[in-house]
């Protein structure tokens, strides 16, 4: 076309037309969505229990979307990588974020990532509640016996941790702060480590996801204090709440959802939402997550999953303040 012809009625319609067409691509993309194959990106390695209970809603998804899902673990680098990858794809609902409540640890510790401002939740896809525990050698019988010696007894009390700023470490700081009392932080490698512990009486107590607290206090090993839940916990009806027992603190329900790029389009966002769902009351997804430990949970809405990330970082995030971890 040559830029110096004059502008005709008939020129002016054809770049209108254009336009038009150039506009309605976005709503075309939407209603073809899914076109192609999606991707789940996982900040945790392959053959853990997330990637179980990933692999098996990606199967439930395939089936429905009639498109393959790809699921790459990047595990390591306090989730960052996984973050960064998700971060760095289009807005357009191809790529998904697994996320649990250790991302927003990290996000209330480290200060690297923001998941609210960059990303949109979808809905949480399942929840595990936890318990908190001492050796059957232990002195303390219930709650109140441990938050007594402890008020009287400064910094003699200990707990575990999976290191400094993680989940059990917040979660273990705002329950002795919301009881009164001060106690020693220990770091372990790893879970195992940390229950073997407490089991010992190297620790005077810890919190433990029920799952794997359960095998203990059958066995007589561990005595369980508090349910560190708003509700009693169905395996073990005669523990009462943290609540119960007099302190005021929220529940500890390790849960686990997806995320999608900031920006991503709100049908695109609810459809997800909507096959997530639906494959979560997929018997073949409930078989899956029992063995795990794993209760199926989904949020109602999109909206609610975010107020949850909301909640989950206010507190997150006045624990650490007050650990001073922003600054190390």
């Amino acid at each position: 076309m040559d830029m110096r012809a004059p502008l005709t009625r008939r020129t002016l319609l054809g770049l209108a037309g254009g336009c038009g067409a150039l506009a309605a691509w976005p709503a075309l993309a939407q209603a073809e969505y899914p076109s192609r194959p999606l991707r789940i990106v996982l900040g945790l390695p392959a053959g853990g229990a997330a990637d179980v209970v990933v692999r098996a809603l990606a199967q439930e998804m395939e089936l429905s979307m009639k498109q393959n899902i790809i699921i790459e673990n990047k595990p390591g680098g306090l989730y960052l990588p996984a973050v960064q990858a998700v971060a760095a794809a289009p807005a357009d609902g191809y790529t998904l974020l697994y996320v649990n409540s250790s991302f927003v640890t990290v996000q209330a510790a480290q200060k690297r990532f923001d998941l609210l401002r960059q990303f949109q939740p979808v809905s949480m896809t399942g929840e595990t509640p936890s318990v908190l525990l001492v050796s059957a050698k232990s002195p303390f019988k219930t709650l109140k016996d441990l938050v007594e010696f402890g008020r009287s007894h400064p910094e003699e009390l200990s707990y575990g941790t999976l290191g400094v700023g993680t989940l059990e470490h917040l979660k273990s700081l705002q329950l002795a702060d919301a009881a009164g009392f001060r106690a020693r932080a220990i770091p372990y490698k790893g879970g195992p480590d940390m229950i073997n512990a407490v089991i010992a009486g190297d620790i005077s107590y810890t919190g433990v996801n029920v799952y794997s607290a359960l095998p203990l206090i059958n066995s007589g090993r561990v005595r369980a204090l508090a349910a560190l839940d708003a509700a009693r916990i169905a395996a073990l009806p005669d523990v009462p709440t943290v609540g119960e027992a007099g302190v005021k603190v929220g529940s500890t329900r390790i849960w686990s959802g997806f995320m999608v790029h900031a920006g991503t389009p709100a049908p695109i966002v609810q459809r997800l939402f909507t096959e997530l769902v639906t494959a979560m009351r997929s018997p073949a997804v409930g078989q899956k997550f029992a063995p795990l430990g794993v209760m199926p949970s989904t949020s109602k809405s999109p909206d609610e999953f975010r107020k949850l990330l909301v909640s989950e970082a206010e507190w997150m995030g006045a624990m650490a303040k007050k650990l001073d971890l922003t600054n190390q």
